[in-house]
This record gives structure tokens, sequence and C-alpha cells, in this order.
């Protein structure tokens, strides 16, 4: 296996299994444990217990991946039930879908950074934080 395929998997590990699954404390086979996280423009977190921290109901499938190098890009939609506080919106109980893309830096068959893309617009919107126009 290739290494660009194997950091392929590390990618849907992190999706499928780290937020689909029930035990996110298997980010500590995947990421290293200063893994830099830039979920939003402009905002950087670091460190596996943030992505812990963060960990959702949520379910996403990934619908493209594409591989060069030491990076991985990934299309993926969610879809799951607002639960918990998330840029400022307190849990509503609604349901929700957004979609978006992942570019993940590997290192050692490790991620250890990565880059959020995501239709946070279309999510406010949908949380009724945001009125759609």
């Amino acid at each position: 296996m290739s290494t660009i395929d194997s950091n392929k998997l590390v990618a849907r590990r992190y999706l499928e299994q780290f937020w689909n699954g029930s035990d996110p404390t298997m980010i500590d086979e995947i990421a290293v444990a200063d893994v830099v996280v830039h979920p939003t423009p402009g905002e950087t977190l670091q460190g596996r217990d943030v992505l812990v921290q963060r960990h959702a109901d949520l379910h996403f499938a990934v619908e493209d991946m594409v591989g060069e190098g030491d990076r991985v890009l990934v299309r993926w939609a969610f879809a799951g039930k607002h639960i918990g506080s998330i840029m400022g919106a307190e849990p509503t109980g609604k349901q929700i879908s957004v979609g978006g893309m992942n570019l993940f830096h590997f290192a050692g068959g490790r991620i250890v950074e990565f880059w959020v893309n995501a239709d946070d617009l279309g999510e406010m919107q949908q949380l009724g934080v945001v009125p759609v126009s």
C-alpha cells in the first residue's frame, strides 16, 4: 500500500471512526498529540484533547478523496442533531446537514495538521441563528 493510500485510510478513519464511532479516544491512534486544527478561517486550535472536546453526535459520509504527497483532501457531508454549543449558538435540538472539506497534512502516517472548509452559513441558517434571505 502506498503512503498516499495509507494516508487516505487514516483520513477516512478520522471521519468514519472518530466522528461516526462511539470511541473518540481512538484519535490517539491517528493524530499526533499536538495536532494543529484550523476549524474556521483565522482560528487555530492545538492538541488531540481539543478534538475530543468538540466530538459530537454527527454522522459523516465521505464523498470524495484525493491525495498527493503528504496531503489528503476529503469532501464530506454530515448530518446530526444540534445538541452542543457551536459558533455561539446554544443547542436547538434541530437536525442539520452540512457539506464541506478537510485538507489533512500527514507525517509518519499520522495527522499533524488539518484545515476545515464547511458551509458554516448554511449551518447557522438551519439552526435559525442567521435568517435565510
